[in-house]
């Protein structure tokens, strides 16, 4: 009996006598073994072969190593080896071995609430703390489910529910997720000068009030193409004074705004993570219609288009490329302010962090060189005992930057001068890759104003797309 272990495929198998003609195997059976809590339907849909199918010998080192990235792009499995077993006359067995990961995290919250880290190091504005508490059941009932429950108090209050559910039908293929969020805020940014957003504390706090309540159907019918459908109803209201200080906020001097938001998205990716991709690509488009014309008294009917694209390519050993592109169009030009927002807030140019551009459209693209300094490894902790915690995978890369962006504004205010403009940066920076898919990024850049610094992030640039 021969048994190939693939951990890292192109290395730890053996291509000798498999790659050596199209000849056929057999795939006997698929034993699965690890999943204590996992169901094996979980485990068998992310496998893209089946027992009983044919498959050649060349084809066979590929296929595993495609259903490895599969199961661990769920984020349920913290390692995932597939065996082979020659069961003689070209038929096989294949042997999935998996370690799960640790799935209820009662996790308490002390955090920042500025619009990124490096802001908030800035600032050091103590009284933008956030506390409270935070349940996630990953892998609820072992069916990779995911049961969240939030309540967070501080500088901004929230409660949040949120169940989501994949893999329904007899096919697996359908998937549903229903959510509801009360977002309370006693101090906010109304509007934006001089490029930097503005905050407002009235006397009549709260400031803000948002309720905003989701369902969301998903098909996927194989292993890289999804499509989802989500209807969203939000209820913002706002104090007389923030009313009166910016008119536009929620649109003609209103204090309350409400409407619902129907989205569709297709998602196309074939990337080899989606924690931190080294080669693959992925492909996003997504329509918005916010207003349906089910509440007539919605100030701001809007469409909205948006593209996203990231090339992963590994161009020599240890050497890679990646490039993110993003792109943003609305029909509707003149906006309220909580609409208008373009980068700064979810995306941002790397040397532009204390910066917000508003708009109702824009691009933005990210180029990446960078080269493995850490091979990915891994390392035992002796002295835990749950497999859960005691082995740690990681990686460590270095890399070169360049970002560039526009944002498009028919009616600027004329204190905000990029807008309308293209801006650019560049820079260097090195990113720590562990396990529980953390990715720290340092890095340090300039902007085209020559402004410069070193910033911190605490996720994969593009990751939140």
């Amino acid at each position: 009996m021969v048994c190939f272990l693939l951990c890292h495929v192109t290395e730890a198998v053996s291509q000798d006598s498999l790659v050596i003609s199209d000849d056929k195997l057999v795939i006997h059976d698929i034993l699965i073994s690890g999943n204590k809590i996992t169901h094996e339907s979980v485990i068998l849909r992310e496998l893209i072969f089946s027992p009983g199918d044919t498959v050649f010998k060349m084809q066979l080192i590929p296929s595993l190593q495609r259903s490895r990235e599969n199961l661990l792009n769920l984020s349920i499995f913290n390692f995932v080896f597939l065996n082979v077993k020659h069961l003689g006359d070209n038929v096989i067995d294949v042997t999935v071995e998996v370690t799960e990961r640790w799935y209820i995290w009662p996790i308490p919250i002390l955090e920042y609430a500025d619009r990124n880290f490096s802001t908030f190091l800035e600032n050091r504005d103590w009284d933008k703390i956030n506390y409270g508490a935070w349940l996630k059941w990953n892998n609820f009932r072992g069916r990779n489910e995911l049961l969240t429950a939030k309540i967070r108090l501080g500088y901004i209050k929230e409660y949040a529910l949120a169940y989501s559910k994949p893999n329904m039908g007899k096919n697996q293929t359908h998937g549903i997720t229903a959510s509801f969020n009360a977002n309370q805020q006693n101090e906010m940014y109304i509007s934006t000068e001089n490029n930097q957003p503005v905050e407002y504390e009235p006397l009549d706090i709260p400031a803000q009030v948002r309720l905003n309540t989701s369902f969301k159907y998903t098909y996927r019918r194989k292993y890289y193409a999804s499509h989802f459908l989500r209807v969203d109803y939000y209820d913002y209201q706002i104090s007389d004074s923030v009313a009166i200080v910016n008119s536009n906020y929620l649109g003609g001097g209103s204090t309350r705004q409400n409407f619902f938001l129907l989205t569709y998205q297709f998602n196309y990716d074939v990337r080899d993570s989606r924690v931190y991709p080294l080669e693959g690509y992925n492909v996003k488009f997504r329509a918005e219609q916010y207003g349906l014309g089910l509440i007539p008294d919605f100030e701001s009917p809007t469409f909205r288009l948006t593209g996203i694209l990231m090339y992963h390519q590994k161009i020599v050993n240890r050497l890679y490329f990646y490039n993110a592109t993003k792109a943003r169009f609305s029909t509707e030009k003149v906006l309220p302010h909580f609409l208008n927002k373009g980068l700064g807030y979810n995306e941002n140019l790397r040397g532009y962090e204390p910066y917000v551009i508003d708009g109702s459209d824009y691009v933005i693209s990210m180029y990446n060189l960078k080269v493995q300094v850490v091979k990915p490894n891994s390392y035992t902790i002796p002295f835990i005992g749950m497999e859960q915690f005691n082995k740690i995978h990681y990686a460590v890369y270095a890399n070169i930057f360049a970002d560039f962006g526009f944002v498009n504004n028919d009616f600027p205010n004329p204190t905000n001068t990029m807008v309308n403009t293209w801006q650019f940066s560049a820079g260097a920076g090195i990113d720590l890759i562990t396990y529980y898919d953390k990715v720290l990024s340092i890095y340090y850049a300039i902007n085209r104003y020559g402004e410069h610094g070193f910033f911190f992030q605490l996720e994969t640039p593009f990751a939140r797309w």
